[in-house]
């Protein structure tokens, strides 16, 4: 083993424990505030909202934030980050937002009586909930297995505790519909009675702009596809980070598939996890690699298919009843190593390809759909997937509303319960 792998491997066991013991640490404080949450009276029309460990404006919370900003003028509606090109973000465009271990942030934190998370209680900082109404909005429908089901069996037995307590304190998980709530109960440890299928607000941006959607994410980009889109058929690629050897780079052509998408006279856009290079030639005509700071939910109104591996992206694209391929070049090894609480063949909806050359086929047949959508061989199957995935009403209605709906109906509850 060389030298260079080995200081990476001890970087990598340094940062493990030190963000293990953080975890137990703040969980530990939030057992303690817990217990003096009695004492102190939390603000039910002040609702704070995080994702992404705190670092980006981002996903569901994003997506409902935004809705109570500008619909629920009743609700004082703050975003705490632990970014502050974030907050200065925010803020430049007229919303309430506060770093995270800010005064005016820790006393949000601590004084909202009602918080919203993606991730998990480290979107804020975890001691400061306690006590709060916590909904955990989540970020997508699991595909592969998650949590208890993946990683967290193998951590030690003081953090297994810690997470286990932690997944006690989630008053609330939305979902798309009862069709996933076996997952979502077995990788989360969250019991049916506190799930909701509301349906996920991101979502709510696949069908129309939504007020505010522009800031967290490369608009100039989103601007490019829409023109793209005007005049040209597009297809977003949106593959899953691998943590293994095999990367999404080692596995493409980029040059043979900007010859595919200029035969066809269409437009191929990339959005790679911010971790998975992806350098791609420079004279290229047809692929466009969009950054990682762009938010994928009002990109993808604008595309006319998907290319996806294992990315609960695929269900919310469902929506849209439009062509997706897959590409699960590693299907084995991923199987083997992370698992999925569908059997694949069964739960995808479109053409498979395991290896370049399938995937060339595989775009043409979703192009192929895209020009005559009346004979699309795989419609029938999309849309027998999405009624087993979502409730007939997270279907329609719009999500962040239905949320907003269900999250006042049990405050209102609880305040009578109390009274």
């Amino acid at each position: 083993m060389s030298q260079k792998t080995t200081s990476a491997s001890v970087r990598a066991r340094t940062l493990a424990l030190a963000g293990a013991a953080s975890f137990l640490l703040q969980t530990a404080l939030y057992a303690v505030l817990k217990a003096l949450s009695r004492f102190r009276t939390r603000d039910d029309s002040l609702w704070a909202f995080g994702a992404r460990g705190g670092e980006a404006f981002a996903d569901n919370s994003k997506y409902l934030y935004l809705h109570v900003a500008a619909e629920h003028p009743d609700v004082r509606a703050v975003w705490l980050s632990k970014n502050r090109e974030v907050v200065a973000d925010l803020q430049d465009h007229g919303y309430e937002a506060y770093h995270c271990h800010s005064l005016r942030g820790l006393l949000a934190n601590l004084r909202a009586g009602v918080v919203f998370l993606t991730q998990g209680h480290r979107d804020l900082l975890m001691p400061c909930c306690a006590g709060a109404f916590t909904v955990m909005l989540w970020h997508g429908v699991p595909l592969k297995r998650i949590s208890w089901d993946a990683e967290f069996v193998r951590d030690p037995a003081p953090i297994q505790a810690a997470r286990a307590y932690i997944a006690r304190e989630f008053d609330l998980l939305t979902i798309p519909g009862g069709g996933v709530a076996d997952p979502f109960e077995s990788g989360l440890r969250i019991p049916r009675d506190r799930m909701v299928a509301t349906g996920y607000p991101r979502n709510d941006a696949l069908f129309g702009p939504i007020r505010g959607e522009e800031v967290g994410t490369d608009s100039a980009a989103l601007a490019r596809v829409r023109d793209l889109a005007e005049r040209h058929p597009v297809v977003c690629y949106l593959p899953t980070y691998r943590e293994g050897e095999e990367t999404v780079a080692e596995n493409l052509d980029a040059r043979a598939l900007d010859d595919l998408f200029a035969d066809r006279d269409a437009y191929l856009v990339v959005k790679t996890h911010p971790k998975e290079r992806l350098d791609l030639p420079p004279d290229l005509s047809r692929i466009v690699h969009l950054s990682e700071k762009t938010d994928v939910y009002p990109l993808l109104r604008e595309t006319d298919a998907l290319l996806t591996d294992y990315s609960s992206v695929y269900f919310d694209y469902l929506l849209l009843d439009r062509p997706v391929a897959f590409y699960p070049f590693d299907r084995e090894s991923y199987t083997a190593d992370r698992g999925f609480y569908f059997d694949y063949d069964e739960v995808v909806a479109g053409p498979v390809a395991s290896d370049f050359p399938e995937l060339l086929d595989a775009l043409g047949r979703a192009l192929d759909a895209v020009e005559a959508p009346d004979s699309d061989p795989d419609a029938d199957r999309r849309r027998a997937v999405r009624r087993a995935v979502f409730d007939a009403e997270t279907q329609e209605q719009r999500r962040a509303a239905a949320v907003c709906d269900v999250v006042e109906a049990r405050l209102r509850k609880e305040n009578s319960d109390t009274s």
